[in-house]
């Protein structure tokens, strides 16, 4: 048996139960946006890392080392945010090929220091090696969350409403163009290429969540909307309904759709690296914490319901029922 007949959480799921030896003090292991830690104080502690692999998870010659250093912890931020969090310390762990200078790896920590520096980070440490193949970048993160404030995947019910932070596949439309190396020059495009290239962690929309207690569960999109939905779907034990008149699709994803010959909505269920956040929100507090959200600033999305029975459809603005299939990011498939 390969890694591409199990895919990457099939591997996760095979390895699991293997990773607790000492209960204590473990709320969260293996399975969600980050570890959760009971110490002794008053908070839980959050641990995330993420390794990020040259054309695998960039190529140099899409962008300056400064926004793919930024990128590099942004998404990381990210998984602190799903969990409810507050980010503190980041450790940057480095396997530099010889094809990499030192003006290249001074940008690449501007990039990391820029994004820490805006969400009060602290970069404390790492490691360095040689790779004799890609450039390979793991980052660490650590953060903090009251334990009644903690969001995991688990604990999503039926008749919460599906919540997202922000609009998705702007990010995967961004990467078609970059991968087809077209719209450099126009406006529209150059949007979508930026939301591709410097995502931003809904660190702001995910203290307004937590600290509304109206979310029952949460996550963030990184491998596209079908596939963290349908993940938060399978840890809670639950199907869902999407409302396609409810979706936000941008008009610059549109027209994007239009040169590209492709159909928007695509992107939108099923392209990846949003980082927005996607949350189980109980119905009676939905209201409230719309409002709450304006008076910040945000925009939330509700765009379906959790039910009981299992899978995913989507409710066509026609009427009609389209069964969802998970078809976002998996690295072995």
């Amino acid at each position: 048996m390969k890694l591409g007949d199990i895919g990457e959480f099939g591997f996760i799921d095979r390895i699991a139960p293997l990773g607790r030896v000492r209960p204590e003090g473990v709320i969260k292991g293996i399975g969600d946006d980050c570890a959760v830690i009971s110490l002794s104080g008053a908070e839980y502690l959050l641990v995330t890392t993420d390794l990020l692999v040259e054309n695998v998870h960039f190529i140099l010659d899409w962008a300056p080392a400064e926004i793919i250093g930024a990128k590099a912890l942004t998404v990381n931020l990210s998984d602190i945010a799903a969990c409810g969090g507050v980010p503190r310390d980041a450790f940057i762990s480095l396997a530099i090929p010889p094809h990499i200078d030192l003006d290249w790896l001074d940008g690449l920590y501007r990039g990391l220091a820029g994004a820490a520096r805006a969400s009060s980070v602290n970069l404390l440490g790492g490691d360095t090696t040689r790779s004799k193949g890609h450039l390979v970048i793991n980052v660490a993160v650590t953060g903090l969350v009251r334990p009644d404030e903690v969001l995991l995947r688990h604990t999503a019910a039926a008749g919460d409403i599906i919540v997202l932070t922000g609009p998705t596949g702007r990010s995967g439309a961004g990467c078609d163009f970059l991968l087809r190396g077209v719209g450099r020059d126009d406006a529209s495009a150059r949007s979508l290429i930026r939301a591709h290239l410097e995502p931003r962690a809904h660190l702001r929309e995910a203290r307004i969540i937590a600290e509304s207690g109206a979310a029952s569960a949460a996550i963030d999109v990184s491998d596209g909307l079908s596939s963290d939905l349908a993940h938060l779907c399978k840890d809670s034990g639950l199907g869902a309904i999407l409302r396609e008149e409810n979706i936000p699709l941008s008009p610059d994803l549109i027209r994007a759709g239009i040169e590209l010959g492709k159909d928007p909505l695509d992107w939108v269920l099923h392209g990846g690296e949003d980082y927005v956040l996607l949350a189980a929100v109980k119905p009676e507090q939905l209201t409230s914490l719309m409002g709450t959200a304006e008076r910040h600033g945000c925009t939330f999305f509700p765009i379906g319901e959790f039910v009981t029975r299992g899978g995913i459809e989507m409710i066509r603005a026609d009427g009609t029922r389209l069964p969802i299939t998970a078809r976002g990011w998996d690295h072995f498939r």
